[in-house]
């Protein structure tokens, strides 16, 4: 622990040494990790010393927004401590963020590092807070993008229900907890979890509100376990109005961490406050969760996002367009809302392309242009889905041993997935009848024509159909495989 200094020696040693001594005390208390991990370089002391060389007031500027809120209710006790052991038990301990000091001198990009900026807007994200807390939504650091909003969300049928829940749970927080929001990777989970940060930040200046990955909640949950510092993490999650965790998924297989997540669903719901989930599939399919935790998710709603549609895409493309002020003919965002069609990821990536190509060339963007900036991008997107996959997607789905599709069995139980997977083939796939059939056990290509006809006559009638000894909406089979599909 750290020893007090007497007036002379701490007059003597100056402000600056007398700020490290009091940084190096705080590390002591806290522990090394733990102070890199919260507070790291940017955290900043001023120590302002009396005549006699003892300090009135010591000036701690660490975190911005929420996050300085938190490092201040979390750790003023023992920062304070420390400041007493350094400087006397009269010294005052003020707390003050960095968010305004960075908005006003904000750094310059090194040099050979602006060319990267815009690669960073997707990572940014992604980019963590302290491991064990939350993600501030205010404060924008400098070389970060500002969190997306709802209002730059595109909206089509494909995420119309996600949209629609997304506004309700801001207008009425807590009357729909917890919301599920589902879909493969890229189709905008993320973006409506940070919109939904912002508008309710807006309406409710007050409320608290936590944006985690799951990466971070397993991360920040297994550091203040061993750091001793679990109170402080629960507090971080269980204090919130609104907690937002994404990639629902990344849980699977934490025992420990899936069980701090059903008590904090708990307790929050007891509270009456607001959780959002996001996962790449639904989470019913998502092996390892645990029904504990799957009936504590079926309690809210969920909503699902599919992969954008074409008029989805052409507005995702003139949005970040015009965002950019880039001028694209209406041509070129038809090629490449046409050409790009898994996620917007990928159409945000075509228009990196274009607008690099277009000043590499020093030329407009044009259709020409395009095709050839663009080919091999096109063609990586048109990368098609195989036979196997299929069978692997429908057995996963409906938990069917590998191998089974193959077999001559004719159990409804059998014969249902079979036809549902050479529908799938014919849908997703460019493979011929012959080789479908072959593939599923030497059937003929007749066999295939036949089951393509029973599936869609399935779906016009909106059948229920027997899959691995349980009974199945046919659409909602079909949702089931195309999503596994899609997350792989």
């Amino acid at each position: 622990m750290a020893k007090r200094t007497d007036a002379g020696t701490a007059s003597a040693s100056g402000p600056g040494v007398l700020a490290g001594r009091i940084e190096a005390a705080i590390r002591e208390r806290i522990g090394a990790e733990r102070f890199a991990v919260w507070f790291g370089d940017s955290t900043r002391i001023e120590a302002d010393s009396s005549a006699t060389g003892r300090p009135l007031r010591v000036v701690l500027h660490a975190g911005a927004g929420f996050t300085h809120d938190w490092l201040r209710r979390t750790f003023s006790g023992e920062c304070a401590a420390a400041i007493a052991d350094i400087c006397g038990p009269e010294a005052m301990l003020e707390w003050r963020p960095l968010e305004a000091e960075s908005a006003a001198n904000p750094a310059p990009a090194p040099a050979g590092q602006r060319g990267s900026a815009r690669r960073r807007v997707r990572s940014a994200e992604r980019t963590p807070m302290p491991a064990d807390g939350p993600r501030d939504e205010s404060a924008v650091p400098a070389g970060r993008r500002r969190s997306l909003d709802l209002e730059g969300f595109v909206v089509g049928p494909c995420n119309r229900m996600a949209f629609g829940a997304a506004e309700l749970v801001v207008r009425r927080p807590g009357e729909m907890s917890p919301l599920v929001i589902h879909g493969p990777s890229g189709v905008g989970k993320t973006h409506l979890l940070e919109g939904i940060c912002g508008r309710v930040r807006r309406l409710h200046p007050r409320a608290t509100i936590t944006l985690l990955s799951a990466e971070q909640f397993t991360s920040g949950f297994l550091q203040a376990l061993h750091g001793s510092g679990l109170p402080g993490f629960r507090r971080s999650c269980r204090n919130a109005d609104l907690l937002l965790v994404d990639d629902l998924q990344f849980f699977v297989g934490k025992r420990a961490t899936l069980v701090e997540l059903q008590q904090t669903i708990d307790h929050l719901q007891r509270q009456g406050r607001q959780m959002i989930f996001s996962c790449d599939r639904e989470p019913d399919s998502i092996d390892g969760l645990g029904a504990d935790l799957l009936t504590r998710l079926r309690g809210g709603m969920t909503a699902r996002i599919l992969p954008p549609d074409y008029e989805v895409r052409r507005g995702i493309v003139a949005g970040l367009c015009a965002a950019r002020g880039l001028e694209m003919p209406a041509d070129v965002i038809h090629y490449v809302a046409s050409q790009m069609t898994r996620h917007a990821r990928e159409l945000s990536g075509a228009v990196n392309r274009l607008e690099a190509s277009s000043l590499m060339l020093g030329m407009p963007i044009g259709l020409e242009m395009a095709e050839e900036a663009l080919a091999d991008l096109v063609r990586a997107s048109g990368r098609g889905v195989r036979i196997g996959d299929i069978e692997r997607a429908v057995c996963k789905a409906f938990g069917i041993e590998s191998g089974t599709l193959q077999s001559a069995r004719r159990a409804k139980a059998v014969s249902h997935p079979r036809m549902l997977a050479m529908f799938l083939a014919r849908k997703h796939t460019r493979a011929a009848l012959t080789d479908i059939g072959g593939y599923f056990g030497r059937r003929s290509h007749s066999t295939v024509i036949a089951a393509e006809k029973a599936v869609n006559e399935w779906v016009a009638g909106r059948a229920q159909i027997v899959l691995a000894d349980a009974s199945w909406d046919v659409e909602e089979a079909i949702r089931r495989v195309e999503d596994l599909l899609r997350a792989s």
